[in-house]
């Protein structure tokens, strides 16, 4: 269960009731035999956090637990009563489960020197139960006492717990030791400190924190030549196998794994990281960042997502998912991300916005969706032609070539000029085997620009050559013919041996299949057209000819043959 939060901080409002607890103790400690001695060390025990009622019989049991195993004179819990008074002065409802940063403000009141924490939860028939012992200074200098221990008893719980809990004490008066030594810049002292302490109790992960800090110490000093990285490792990495929750651990590693460069592990630090401070939002932020930066926006996504999640009706936080799945790359769910954010806040659908769900439609081949986001685009900006342009494409990508062909005459009837137009037009002429609009907007595209001479010809080239290989499947002369004026067209815009090449066969092989027929004709027009063939064929193979050597001069063999031939039938017919 989470804390209580109320409008002032907690620390704040402790202060004010300083008046109410502390007599509340004094009294608790005057009912005591013996009263505490001047060394006497204060726990702190709060209500578990998750289950209520268990909660709070779980941190009784503790307490009572302590009081009855250790001496007044060594160490007493701080009593239930004073709590409770502590958080009704401050607002709050007795046997609250406070948060870890509360329940510091707390201790700081009431003088403990420790505390235990942790949380109850409901698990099938039984509870599941989670507790650490951490000191007032840090909330995160933390030290696991039992971890998922599951039981109907609390108090046979309470009995581990403490057990543990005694044990781990013996880590505090070494733990003191090489924070002092550290703060000296005694570092050899502090670390000897640390391995002691360890020694005496194997568990313990604060000692271990401390000895990493010392070896990070070490980059400032004269020992920073020693391998400072590969210790702060190797200790968070002991820290983790005994608390994967540790706040300071993972900070330590990705700290030293960007020292040392290692970007592999460092994606998993970071996550790591994250994950030991869940509620953290900040952090998130900045992992998410870091992890795309380092190539792994996907390992982000499921970040991101929960913060939205987490952050209902929030523009910031869908933002962030947007951007997120765009770098991962996802693009259909990065497409919606963008949607939902800008329903949050529609000032954000301006040009940038349009252009990148553009972007991702078209990297996921959604081509009819591009058209439609084209579409929102330009009805948002109408004088704009670059979406009109964006629509035809997608348009004609997905099969809709008269709306295409309607989208970029609405752009032409916006400016004239505006280069691509008619180019995409051509495109479109050529899909739908229109020859005479194919040539006029090569053309056309050609007098938008001089720079788009090139690009003009290739497309009436292509289409050159799939009427060509539609003659050579046919093998009728009338294909082969129709292949010529678009070919022409390539050739006058920018001439080149491909197209002089392919004018010459397309021309020879017209020729040749009415070769038979000719024998037989007494018709003077049959003779000029094939004369007129044999010119294209004299006139174009000679500069095309190196396309493919080998064809060139058979075709010109044959050709030398034909021209007598047809000479001689034109001065017989054509009188």
């Amino acid at each position: 269960m989470k804390a209580l939060r109320r409008p002032s901080s907690l620390v704040a409002v402790l202060v004010l009731s300083a008046a109410i607890a502390l007599p509340s103790l004094a009294r608790a400690q005057a009912s005591r035999t013996r009263g505490p001695g001047p060394d006497t060390r204060r726990v702190l025990v709060t209500t578990f956090r998750g289950d209520p009622d268990a909660g709070v019989k779980a941190a009784n049991e503790i307490r009572d637990r302590i009081e009855s195993e250790f001496s007044i004179r060594e160490l007493m819990p701080t009593s239930k009563k004073n709590i409770d008074t502590s958080l009704v002065g401050s607002g709050y409802k007795p046997d609250s489960a406070l948060s870890p940063n509360d329940i510091q403000a707390l201790a700081r009141m009431v003088r403990g020197d420790e505390i235990i924490d942790g949380t109850v939860v409901k698990s099938g028939a039984a509870y599941r139960i989670t507790a650490r012992m951490f000191l007032p200074r840090d909330v995160a200098m933390s030290q696991p006492l039992v971890t998922n221990m599951e039981t109907n008893n609390f108090g046979d719980a309470a009995k581990t717990i403490v057990k543990e809990y005694d044990q781990a004490r013996k880590q505090i008066k070494d733990n003191g030791e090489c924070e002092n030594g550290i703060r000296a810049g005694k570092l050899n002292d502090a670390i000897a400190a640390a391995r002691k302490g360890i020694q005496n109790y194997p568990k313990s992960t604060l000692l271990r924190l401390c000895l990493a800090q010392a070896y990070v110490s070490m980059k400032a000093t004269a020992d920073s030549v020693r391998p400072w990285k590969d210790s702060v490792l190797a200790v968070t990495k002991e820290v983790l196998a005994l608390d994967k929750g540790s706040v300071i651990a993972w900070r330590l590693q990705v700290d030293a794994y960007k020292s040392t460069k290692d970007t592999a592990n460092l994606v998993g630090a970071l996550l790591g990281y994250m994950a030991s401070d869940p509620t953290n939002a900040t952090l998130r932020e900045q992992v998410i960042a870091e992890v795309i930066a380092l190539g792994r926006a996907d390992l982000a996504v499921p970040i991101a997502k929960q913060l939205v999640a987490e952050n209902p009706g929030d523009p910031n936080y869908a933002r962030l998912l947007w951007l997120v799945e765009r770098a991962a790359k996802q693009w259909k769910d990065a497409v919606a991300a963008g949607i939902a954010y800008a329903a949050m806040d529609t000032a954000v659908a301006d040009s940038g916005y349009f252009d990148r769900q553009i972007e991702d439609l078209n990297a996921d081949s959604s081509y009819a969706k591009v058209a439609e986001m084209a579409a929102m685009a330009a009805a948002k900006y109408p004088k704009s032609t670059s979406y009109l342009l964006q629509k035809a494409q997608a348009e004609r990508r997905s099969g809709q070539l008269p709306a295409a062909k309607a989208s970029l005459e609405r752009a032409l009837a916006l400016d004239p000029k505006v280069n691509g137009a008619n180019y995409l037009l051509g495109q479109i002429a050529v899909d739908m085997g229109q020859v005479d609009d194919a040539i006029k907007y090569a053309k056309a595209d050609l007098a938008t620009s001089p720079a788009n001479k090139d690009r003009a010809a290739t497309l009436l080239l292509s289409m050159g050559k799939k009427q060509y290989e539609v003659g050579t499947a046919s093998k009728k002369a009338d294909d082969y013919k129709k292949a010529l004026p678009i070919l022409q067209a390539a050739d006058e815009i920018s001439p080149s041996p491909t197209s002089k090449f392919l004018l010459a066969v397309s021309a020879f092989q017209a020729m040749y299949a009415n070769y038979e027929s000719l024998k037989t004709s007494h018709s003077c027009e049959d003779f000029k057209q094939a004369n007129d063939l044999l010119t294209i064929v004299n006139i174009n193979m000679g500069p095309g000819g190196s396309v493919d050597a080998n064809t060139a001069k058979q075709i010109m063999g044959v050709a030398m043959q034909f021209g007598p031939f047809f000479d001689a039938a034109i001065k017989k017919y054509c009188k």
